[in-house]
């Protein structure tokens, strides 16, 4: 795979040493958390009003006391994830990250996103084999108006719906694991921080019902066996938590213990909310994440923690950060090599490009992101979305899609198959034909990749995003080649039905095993 550092181990060090001086010196401030500033000042640290001044021995000594992260596995359901995946150094997953307000429609161009989307979004996922996470909660139009009128989602009616087109929109193609699809805002609710296992809403519910229709009650059971509680914390740059943050991660180590995992993902939009310059952004940033893993190594030693960024170059014309720059994608492989440096897992926000519209743009800034964070080893990558993401593009999530199979062949294999000497030897001239080896068709597709997207073909001279777009349709179509799978579901879903109709209460309340209740006959 290929390898990209743009920091030397000098530079780490410079970084590292900045970072502590900004601890030390300036300090970080836990406003309105009482609970925080008890517990530093328990532990040595210099305590100015809500103002901490952390001490670098304690730094220090926090930073080892974190977990081993070859040991660390991540399956958080509300995230969308559909088993477990590895947080080793290097080991890469994709998946979309954002609020997204509106979508490029191939044909007809920019709209509001609608109800419909959220579903459609999903669909789309399902088929993609490269996207191992969601969180992309969609703010539909209606959901922004003032004085909207939201549906009783506590309804059986309005889930069941939910639940009928969810069903009869499952076509999937590939042997993708299917997630539990539990991002979903109801109504004008804000997007949750706290990702607790079973913490389903009423649509949420819905896919819950509709993954154990699809895969069974055994999948759906050893899938939510295996989740594990995630906390978002996001410090405000310069320098500071928010009080509600801070609760919410000590409440959840008292709830879920050593299974927690607190993301500590800062947004340092450089020249703005930190130093114009990277370096100085990145001891900023440093420093605020690293103020979370003292707090969480003082309050619960061994604590998982991710260091995140979704920092990036500020766009001071248009008084934005800008996703798609190029500083950008150079900001977060740098924080990747220093969550690597600490020995913490990292996400990372590379690919994602500012264009509005899809195009050349819209690909090259993305091509060279992705390029960027596979290179650069990032555990979480988001990508995927457009203009910084707020806009969604099904056709630019295909796209996506293959350029992570094209990355992927970053790699050479030297064993002797590989170095086929051999197999030089016996096509030497003058019998030079390499076109009827056995040895060019056994390894043929592993070496070349071939797609639609790729190579000389009449298919792939095409526009990137038509062939997208013809692959979006298919998607979306909602149709079965199976006609025994067609009343496999059908049959599947009239019992979850009739169990819905005359049960209305168990799935509300939402205790313990409540949804297996409704799947006895299937």
């Amino acid at each position: 795979m290929i390898k990209l550092k743009v920091l030397t181990e000098e530079d780490l060090h410079r970084i590292h040493e900045a970072t502590l001086d900004i601890l030390e010196s300036t300090g970080v401030w836990f406003n309105d958390s009482p609970e925080a500033v008890e517990l530093f000042k328990k532990h040595g640290c210099t305590v100015d009003g809500y103002r901490i001044r952390i001490p670098r021995q304690v730094t220090d000594d926090c930073i080892r006391r974190l977990p081993d992260r070859d040991n660390l596995k991540l399956c958080n359901v509300m995230l969308g994830f559909s088993e477990p995946v590895s947080l080793k150094r290097g080991d890469l997953h994709v998946g979309l990250i954002g609020n997204p307000y509106y979508l490029y429609d191939h044909k007809k161009g920019a709209r509001n996103l609608v109800e419909s989307d959220v579903a459609d979004n999903f669909l789309v996922l399902d088929h993609l084999e490269n996207f191992e996470f969601n969180f992309c909660c969609c703010l539909v139009e209606s959901s922004r108006q003032a004085g909207a009128v939201f549906a009783d989602y506590n309804n059986t009616d309005t889930c069941l719906e939910y639940l009928r087109r969810r069903v009869a929109g499952r076509r999937i193609v590939n042997n993708k694991k299917l997630p539990i699809h539990a991002n979903i805002l109801h109504g004008g609710e804000a997007n949750p921080r706290v990702q607790a296992p079973g913490a389903f809403r009423p649509l949420e519910k819905m896919e819950l019902l509709r993954h154990a229709i699809i895969n069974g009650a055994d999948q759906t059971r050893q899938l939510l066996a295996q989740d594990t509680p995630l906390v978002w914390c996001n410090p405000v740059s310069p320098l500071q938590y928010h009080a509600e943050q801070v609760r919410e991660i000590m409440q959840s180590i008292d709830e879920f213990g050593e299974s927690c995992f607190i993301m500590i993902s800062p947004e340092v939009m450089n020249g703005a909310t930190g130093p114009v310059t990277l370096a100085g952004a990145l001891a900023q940033q440093n420093a605020e994440v690293l103020a979370g893993v003292v707090l969480t190594q003082l309050y619960a030693p061994g604590t998982a923690v991710i260091y995140g960024s979704v920092g990036g170059a500020f766009d001071m014309k248009a008084g934005q950060i800008s996703h798609g720059n190029f500083e950008t994608s150079l900001h977060n492989t740098a924080s990747s090599e220093l969550a690597d440096f600490y020995g913490l897992p990292s996400r990372v926000t590379q690919g994602i490009t500012s264009a509005r519209k899809t195009g050349v743009r819209a690909a090259a800034e993305t091509a060279s992101g992705l390029l960027t964070a596979m290179a650069s080893g990032g555990n979480l990558v988001s990508t995927g979305l457009m203009d910084s993401t707020v806009m969604l593009s099904y056709e630019h999530m295909v796209l996506v899609n293959e350029l992570v199979n094209q990355y992927r062949q970053f790699h050479v294999n030297t064993d002797t198959e590989h170095i086929a000497r051999d197999v030089i030897q016996e096509n030497a001239p003058p019998d030079h034909n390499f076109l009827s080896s056995g040895h060019t068709l056994e390894f043929m597709k592993e070496s070349v990749y071939y797609s639609d997207f790729t190579g000389r073909s009449p298919a792939s001279q095409e526009d990137w995003y038509d062939i997208a777009h013809e692959k979006v349709k298919e998607i979306l179509a909602h149709t079965h080649d199976d006609d025994e799978e067609v009343r496999t579901l059908a049959g599947r879903l009239a019992s979850v039905e009739a169990r819905l109709n005359e049960d209305e209460a168990t799935w509300r309340e939402g205790k313990d095993c409540w949804w297996e209740s409704y799947i006895q006959d299937i």
